[in-house]
């Protein structure tokens, strides 16, 4: 009470009509100068923005559509993150469909397999230069102003335009305004909205405009475009957005009208604002407001006579013109208008017409001293009755107020010191703010401090909220001004977040599915791991296979059943499902420990079937094993499947060790597999020319086109070593095109009708549209069909003997000639050499290389011959070195030759210039 009369006498000591009336005009004239900075106001318009926006909506223009990844979208594909082949899949279908822009608004900045990863580069490839990939501007740390640029993988961006895709929000949480572009390493870069939006601007922001019903938007679930359920005529011709509209996705945000929409959407909204020209803009109204308020004060000043109910009506009356005059503006000519400045001033003109006729000193007064008891009164009961503990104390540390649970929490009631009654965290942390008080005694100090307390089952933990605020006392001395404070503590339980946290402590370390390490932490603590060990990176043989067989479910039982007999033999050392069906097992070992032992026991775990579902099922496993020291502690884990790769490649091998020079080997491989599309790009691969001579006439009639890899760095590769890689990551049909092309536009130069022959992978065969690039390469070039011979191995038609004697019926069609290379070293049935539309057959130099000296070999040489004519086949024999094996061949009937004899593979011009018809088998002319 001697509180609040004090504040009542001071109130009306200093306050009196006059004193509120120049108080309440010069809050009048400080509005329109400051009044932009108060966050109340700026809340305030924005609500009014939106509910001009939501009072005058508009419909989008159709030309940018949605196509949503949705729930539906997801149970169909039924993982996430999603297998990049399916936005190649996606993007394949929408350029199909004629689509202008694509906007994939997905992070492709990390890696994925290099298989996916490819799918989607050739897809973007495909599309022409026309989809959009986001980049995302964001802090490098929480505390820092440093930003940095995520951005997708280099081979995407090769064939796609970066376009920034941040959503910024207001300090409210709120999104309401689009970045036009920024800085990407020193260049101007477009957001997607402003892309979308065609406009050429690539700095500043822009207001989006929420009149514009995200409903009206065309949108279409992704499944249904994959499934072909969108017709091509309701995308053709517009811009598309791909992104995220499933709530598990979370990528939600909140907007003035709509509530909250997805990430996506918002870019939608912004382009459209664009295509609409609703470049929204706000004008300057500080001048416009400060001549209001001088008009206000100057008309309350003037009619002190009228009543308070006309000054209401008439402020009302400019209420109400003020707010429809600003929601024409903004729904006709996209100007936004703040009105809550001018009605606040207007406010304060009511009060101060108020003031001029009714005593406000006085009155304020009373509601001072009504206030001030009614606080204390309710301080005292939110105290009492708060959930949490509350406890106020003073500057000796006595408590004088505390609540219920806090007095069950620390045992102590009022009057009690809090040194003495409760935990050695909060005292030390009380004790330091005390100390900080001191030093600095004009601050408020907090701090936030952990303490478990003992229930009656388990252990209960707190945290604690401790402030110390100075307390205003005027005529103090300094020193005792110094030492006066107020605290208070704060206890909340938060047992259950602790549990919480620990939960997904767990989760975060373990795999779902087995309840082992997740890779992430098994490598952690491998990096960590102190003496020797065994690490084992083991993998189910067939896995894939089973499980298409049995199903998926079956397959995570399989895996569960793995876990737990790796769980069983080895309890206590390192376990872990590493990713698909690959499992880690780290056990400590010395040097004198036989390897071998370590790999037999692994392996006997699996002599017995699993029982899945009732049924036994065997399965059978390889390894890949490296100690400890074989690697450093942070690349250990690679070395063991470095070592499973080798097991896996060797026939009949179940386990490896870690072999420095197989990882060399591996490690060249996945380099070379990495720069070979570069390699393409940049005209690394080039071809040489082997000659083809005529046994009878001793003419050149032709020349087979062999490939060569230049690399920067390691210099000529063999195709026997970059082939198979080729295969294995699936660009031996981009080699294979460039192949071809490359041959026919250099055969077309050459004079007379010399033809040159093509490897065809049979990959490539199989799985490109050998047809279409056939005739585009010789369109291209003008090289006539007859000039052109494709070389086939047998394992082009072994496993789909039909669909591929298909293909090269129709490539014969065209006039090329057809042949059957290294005939002999495959399996070479006669069944299918009578089905085979073939004009040639070539004799594998092995079979050329041993006629001397090896009756049988001559005697085959000799069979191959006659059956090649029977088929009314050429022959071609490679590999002919000498000219008794020239003479020889000529004799048995073969028609052409292929060797050093003729020539090494070299460039077409040399090879054409080096070709002397007179100097070869002269004798035989």
């Amino acid at each position: 009470m001697r509180d609040s009369k004090a504040a009542g006498d001071y109130l009306s000591n200093g306050i009196s009509t006059i004193t509120v009336r120049f108080l309440l005009i010069a809050v009048m004239l400080a509005l329109p100068i400051f009044g932009s900075s108060l966050g109340l106001l700026q809340a305030i318009d924005n609500s009014l923005f939106a509910k001009r926006f939501q009072w005058a909506p508009r419909t989008a223009t159709g030309n940018i559509v949605f196509v949503a990844i949705d729930k539906h979208s997801l149970d169909a594909v039924g993982t996430w993150p999603w297998p990049r082949s399916i936005y190649a899949t996606l993007l394949d279908k929408l350029v199909a469909s004629g689509v202008k822009d694509v906007f994939l608004d997905v992070d492709f900045s990390a890696f994925s397999s290099t298989e996916e990863d490819e799918r989607l580069a050739a897809a973007l490839a495909r599309s022409g230069g026309g989809v959009l990939l986001p980049v995302f501007r964001q802090q490098e740390k929480a505390a820092s102003s440093e930003t940095a640029v995520t951005r997708p993988i280099p081979q995407f961006l090769q064939n796609a335009w970066p376009a920034f895709a941040n959503v910024a929000m207001d300090a409210d949480g709120i999104v309401r305004r689009f970045d036009l572009g920024s800085q990407l390493d020193g260049s101007p870069t477009q957001s997607a909205a402003s892309a979308l939006g065609g406009i050429g601007s690539s700095s500043g922001s822009l207001p989006i405009d929420f009149s514009i019903r995200p409903d009206t938007v065309p949108t279409f679930s992704l499944s249904d475009v994959l499934n072909g359920a969108v017709p091509a005529e309701a995308i053709r011709d517009r811009s598309v957005v791909v992104g995220a509209s499933a709530a598990e996705l979370k990528d939600i945000f909140a907007v003035p009208v709509y509530g909250a929409i997805s990430g996506p959407l918002i870019h939608v909204l912004a382009a459209e604002t664009l295509l609409q020209n609703r470049f929204l803009r706000m004008v300057d109204q500080a001048p416009l407001e400060l001549v209001f308020a001088i008009l206000l004060i100057v008309g309350v000043i003037c009619s002190r006579s009228a009543g308070m109910i006309t000054i209401m009506a008439v402020g009302l009356l400019i209420v109400l013109i003020g707010e429809i005059g600003a929601f024409l503006l903004q729904s006709r000519d996209g100007i936004l208008v703040g009105t809550a400045g001018p009605w606040l001033t207007l406010l304060f003109a009511w009060m101060l017409a108020f003031n001029e006729r009714v005593d406000l000193g006085r009155m304020l007064v009373a509601i001072a001293n009504t206030e001030a008891r009614n606080t204390r009164r309710l301080m005292r009961r939110i105290i009492a009755d708060s959930s949490d503990g509350v406890v106020a104390f003073d500057s000796n540390l006595r408590i004088v107020e505390a609540s219920e649970s806090a007095k069950t929490v620390l045992r102590a009631g009022i009057g009690a010191s809090l040194l003495g009654s409760t935990d050695a965290a909060i005292i030390d942390t009380v004790r330091r703010l005390v100390s900080e008080h001191d030093a600095e005694p004009g601050k408020v100090h907090t701090a936030l401090v952990d303490f478990a307390g003992t229930g009656a089952s388990q252990a209960t933990h707190y945290e604690a909220s401790v402030t110390i605020s100075p307390i205003e006392q005027p005529d103090a001395r300094p020193a005792v001004a110094r030492s006066r404070f107020a605290g208070c503590l704060i206890i909340r339980d938060i047992t259950a977040r602790y549990d919480y946290e620990e939960r997904l402590k767990k989760l975060s370390e373990l795999d779902e599915l087995t309840g082992l390490l997740n890779r992430r932490e098994f490598a952690s603590r491998l990096a960590a791991l102190q003496g020797g060990a065994f690490v084992s990176v083991l993998d189910i043989e067939r896995f894939s296979s089973l499980c298409a067989t049995l199903g998926r479910d079956v397959g995570d039982e399989l895996l569960q059943a793995v876990a737990a007999r790796l769980g069983n033999a080895f309890a206590g050392d390192l376990l872990a499902k590493l990713d698909g069906d690959h499992f880690g097992i780290a056990i400590a070992a010395t040097d004198a420990m036989p390897i071998e032992d370590f790999a037999d026991g692994l392996l006997a775990l699996f002599e017995e079937p699993v029982h899945l579902g009732g049924a036994a099922v065997p399965i059978s496993v390889h390894l890949g094993i490296a100690r400890s020291s074989d690697a450093a502690p942070g690349a250990i884990l690679n070395a063991a499947e470095s070592a499973l790769d080798a097991a896996k490649a060797g026939q009949g091998r179940r386990w490896c060790s870690f072999d420095p020079s197989t990882a060399v080997r591996q490690a060249r491989s996945r380099r070379l597999e990495r720069d070979m599309r570069a390699a393409l790009q940049n005209r690394q691969f080039f071809l040489l020319f082997q000659p083809q001579v005529d046994f009878t006439s001793g003419r050149l009639v032709g020349a087979e086109a062999l490939i060569r890899w230049n690399h920067p760095e390691f210099g000529l590769i063999s195709p026997a070593e970059f082939i198979p890689i080729a295969e294995s990551s699936g660009l031996i049909c981009d080699i294979g095109r460039w192949t071809l092309f490359e041959a026919c536009t250099e055969a077309a130069a050459w004079p007379g009708e010399f033809g040159v022959a093509v490897n065809v992978s049979a990959l490539q065969f199989e799985q490109s549209d050998i047809e279409a690039d056939v005739r585009e390469a010789l369109s291209s070039s003008g090289l006539p069909s007859s000039r052109l011979c494709l070389e086939l191995t047998e394992s082009a038609f072994l496993d789909q003997g039909g669909d591929v004697i298909a293909k090269m019926r129709a490539l014969r069609q065209t006039g090329i000639v057809i042949a059957l290379d290294d005939f002999g070293t495959g399996y070479s049935s006669m069944n299918y050499l009578v089905d085979l539309p073939l004009d040639k057959l070539k004799i594998d130099q092995s079979f050329v290389r041993r006629m001397y000296g090896n009756p049988a070999v001559l005697e085959i040489v000799r069979a191959i011959i006659s059956l090649a004519h029977g088929l009314n086949l050429q022959v071609v024999a490679e590999g002919v070195e000498t000219e008794l094996e020239a003479e020889a061949l000529h004799r048995l009937g073969c028609e052409t030759g292929q060797g050093y004899l003729f020539g090494r593979p070299q460039e077409a011009p040399r090879m054409l210039s080096s070709w002397n018809v007179e100097k070869r088998l002269s004798a035989e002319v």
